[in-house]
């Protein structure tokens, strides 16, 4: 456990960076990044490179025991090189080139802009791979950021083409599988098929794309493959000449929406992952149960500790600022953190930039680089992380509970949303929420991989699944595993066609219904009641009819009052459950307290308003994270005696948390 400092040695005065450095040992700061933003540093003309100045920085900071990681700088072509080079620039949904002026402008298929990349990528792993102060590489910077995974230029068209012909093989096919004698849209050939730009029925006001959705899907796919292909070439030319570990930072399950990336896909490239944390900034301010679940995403992805590459650190935005961390905060996110399966935490940024798109943009120090509270606080947390380090190494949390997740359903729910207010991210939430409440972590998982470990897998709007994971599935309930599956759940093939088959599709057999009906809740709700208590779906009814199932939920208004809303299947010595509407957050929480009984889980433990509980362990040692979000103090009860591995203090019977307190406690001998 330990904290780092996103740092720019190009931003500053020589002279100042004797300072920075003293100021980082003196707070604890194991571990700056660098270069991430660099090239017209490193080429400020074609084939003209300058390395002296990183030589500089890493030997000079190396020297204070400072470790770094090192950037590939490909999120921001120069100047001269889109002058020379405009077919490097990506091209958005109108077809229209992302000019020159932020970053991220540059198009993943561009086989100019690969060439480009690699030549640089190549000479500084060349240049750097052994220097004693690298610790490690991250390539490229928040990949897909800003809606620039999907581009629509002619070199991703010609990369498409080649990628359906290669999937499909013969045009036949490709229309066959698209129906695409609905609008006249059939394709004599695959040079014909153009990249789905914005078209006469595109409306983004009202979530409508118009283009053919097995087309959509398919280009989506296209769009993270090529993400995928290019962070890989990247990895693959620093591992000619590096065998330390690589890495890039992701972004949170909001954003990543956006992006369209199978964070999946893009994680079997890195030794680690990463992710950049900013919790109440310009854009909004996040709950603490969404930023917890993005750090259950992000340790789900390889299934192992993760790094917080960006961790918030001052008040910050672009063009208008967030508000400033209440003293403590920075300490309790961080420690959220960790206890989510963080070892290093990476705070953006060291000191405010007083120039560029990001001179609101605060870090741990101000514009005038002058120690203020909130070093002091970030001082505090290495001081403790440094002692924490003794007794632990990285913890993961204890998940006895998975969420599957599926890009390709996200994204199919993305081209059409079913209902209005539907949301795939939003819903999976709601699934995590209660869980988090009660202090039982929640990993995400993927149709396909094993699922033995946990007592209770959750697969909410699973519209898609391949046969591998169908069976995956099938195989871990029928050997006694408890399964849930919502509305909306296998109703499409894996083209993002609408199956023939009755809903729920290709998990009628597993649930052991059939749905008669359903009713997209517009502007009314519809009441319910079963195991869950009462509730109130807001969004979606299905009118369930069990097959060899059994009811355990009604609805009780509307025109289907009395019909079933849930039911559970016995499949072998397992249970498979089916939830046919959305339901209030209460309901939701008495449905996990009910399925987490049904699978063995002790539920409810640690219910406090605004505190979050982790139960995590290190493989040897275990640690018990009460993380308070109240701004008053809070009383949480405990079952047994244990030390508080912060304050050293015994604890019995309960601990008190001050506003946005952390206890780490473990058991007593």
């Amino acid at each position: 456990m330990r904290i780092g400092a996103d740092y720019y040695p190009e931003h500053w005065e020589k002279e100042r960076w004797k300072t920075d450095a003293e100021m980082m040992v003196k707070a604890n700061i194991k571990v700056i990044r660098i270069g991430e933003f660099a090239w017209s540093l490193y080429e400020p003309e074609e084939g003209k490179y300058e390395f002296d100045w990183m030589d500089e920085a890493l030997d000079f900071f190396g020297k204070y025991g400072i470790k770094v990681v090192m950037c590939t700088p490909s999120a921001t072509p120069p100047k001269w090189m889109i002058d020379k080079y405009p077919d490097i620039l990506q091209n958005d949904i109108h077809g229209n080139p992302k000019l020159f002026g932020t970053r991220k402008h540059y198009c993943f298929n561009s086989e100019t802009y690969r060439e480009k990349t690699k030549k640089l990528n190549t000479l500084i792993a060349k240049r750097y791979a052994k220097h004693p102060a690298i610790e490690a590489w991250q390539v490229d910077n928040e990949l897909g950021w800003s809606n620039t995974t999907r581009c629509y230029c002619k070199s991703c068209e010609n990369r498409f083409r080649s990628w359906l012909k290669e999937k499909y093989g013969t045009i036949d096919n490709l229309n066959k599988t698209y129906g695409t004698t609905f609008w006249s849209q059939t394709y004599r050939s695959f040079e014909e098929l153009n990249i789905p730009k914005a078209g006469a029925c595109y409306d983004t006001c009202h979530d409508t794309q118009g283009q053919n959705p097995a087309l959509l899907l398919d280009y989506y796919r296209f769009c993270s493959d090529s993400v995928v292909e290019f962070t890989k070439e990247s990895v693959d030319t620093i591992k000619e000449y590096s065998d330390l570990p690589i890495t890039s930072n992701l972004l949170d399950a909001a954003i990543n929406s956006g992006t369209g990336i199978d964070y999946f896909k893009l994680s079997k490239e890195f030794d680690f992952v990463t992710w950049d944390n900013y919790i109440e900034f310009q854009w909004g301010k996040a709950k603490p149960e969404t930023v917890s679940r993005d750090h259950a995403l992000l340790r789900s992805y390889k299934k192992k500790p993760f790094w917080v590459m960006e961790q918030q650190s001052g008040p910050c935005g672009w063009s208008k600022l967030g508000p400033t961390p209440t003293p403590g905060k920075l300490r309790l996110w961080t420690y959220q953190s960790v206890a989510n399966g963080a070892d290093t935490v990476v705070y953006f940024r060291w000191r405010a930039c007083p120039f560029g798109t990001e001179e609101l943009w605060h870090g741990i120090l101000n514009h005038d680089g002058k120690p203020n509270r909130r070093y002091a606080e970030v001082s505090r947390v290495g001081a403790e992380m440094e002692e924490l380090s003794k007794n632990y190494r990285a913890l993961m949390p204890r998940a006895r509970v998975a969420i599957i997740k599926s890009f390709d359903s996200e994204w199919s729910q993305s081209i059409h949303r079913q209902v209005e207010g539907l949301y795939y991210d939003s819903l999976l939430l709601d699934y995590y929420r209660p869980f988090w409440n009660m202090g039982i972590p929640v990993d995400f998982v993927t149709a396909e991989e094993d699922l033995n470990r946990y007592d209770l897998v959750l697969a909410p709007m699973l519209m898609m699944v391949s046969d591998e994971g169908k069976k995956n599935i099938e195989t871990y309930a029928q050997a006694g595993g408890k399964v849930l599956f919502s509305f909306r759940s296998g109703i499409k093939d894996m083209y993002n066609n609408m199956l023939t088959e009755t809903v729920p599709g290709v998990f009628a057999d597993l649930a052991g219904v059939e749905v008669e009906d359903y009713d997209p809740l517009l502007e009314k709700t519809t009441a319910t009641t079963g195991v869950f208590g009462n509730g109130m779906a807001h969004m979606w009814c299905d009118i369930v009819k069990p097959v060899t199932a059994k009811v355990i939920g009604k609805y009780t208004s509307d025109f289907y009052a009395g019909e079933a809303c849930m039911t559970v299947n016995q499949i072998g010595k397992g249970e498979v459950y089916y939830l046919g509407c959305d339901l209030d957050e209460k309901a939701m929480k008495m449905l996990a307290v009910y399925l987490g009984r049904k699978a063995g889980i002790d539920m409810d433990l640690y219910k406090v308003d605004g505190v979050e509980v982790v139960d995590a362990t290190d493989g040897t040692n275990d640690a018990l994270f009460i993380l308070n979000y109240n701004d008053h103090s809070v009383i949480v009860s405990m079952e047994q005696s244990y030390e508080n591995m912060i304050t050293h203090e015994t604890v019995e019977n309960v601990v008190e948390l001050k506003p946005y307190d952390v206890a780490i406690l473990k058991e007593a001998n």
